[in-house]
């Protein structure tokens, strides 16, 4: 139940993030809008961490059969000391999902990563007729504070630029 509560409000947070971070700086196009579903051929392939996900970029990798690769992916702060701004990074395998039909939230993906207890989940949104992801990344020493790390789908091939 607490696994519950906790995955719902960051999937919450994270596309809260997401629509307030692209309005934050004034209008820049339209409003993100949040699908009410996803397909799996939408899905599978290379997905890139946008700029302000911090360098260098993260890269998600989402296979045919459900299983995915990571590189460089954000999942929390190294800090405190003088290396305050770089992020934990993270090169594994796993398998994924994505949800559609969880009740009062928008579809999103959950990536659960082998050799480790963990899973992050990624809230769906779509930009200027794009579909992207969002991930809410945890800076540690600031309870409650996060930053928005933001992904495109650059390529239908998840091997596409090995």
């Amino acid at each position: 139940m607490k696994n519950d509560v906790l995955r719902i409000g960051a999937i919450l947070a994270t596309a809260a993030s997401a629509l307030l971070g692209s309005s934050a700086c004034g209008p820049s196009g339209p409003a993100p809008v949040l699908p009410e579903a996803v397909h799996h051929a939408e899905l599978v392939g290379r997905w890139d961490g946008a700029p302000k996900c911090r360098k260098p970029l993260p890269v998600v990798r989402l296979r045919d059969d459900y299983g995915f690769s990571v590189k460089n992916f954000p999942i929390e702060w190294a800090g405190p000391g003088p290396d305050d701004d770089k992020v934990t990074r993270l090169t594994v395998d796993g398998k994924w999902h994505a949800v559609n039909k969880d009740p009062g939230l928008t579809p999103y993906l959950v990536l659960r990563f082998e050799n480790r207890n963990d899973h992050r989940s990624l809230a769906f949104y779509v930009e200027n007729g794009e579909l992207r992801m969002s991930v809410s990344v945890p800076v540690v020493g600031e309870p409650g504070v996060s930053y928005s790390c933001a992904y495109k789908r650059t390529s239908a091939d998840p091997d596409f630029g090995r």
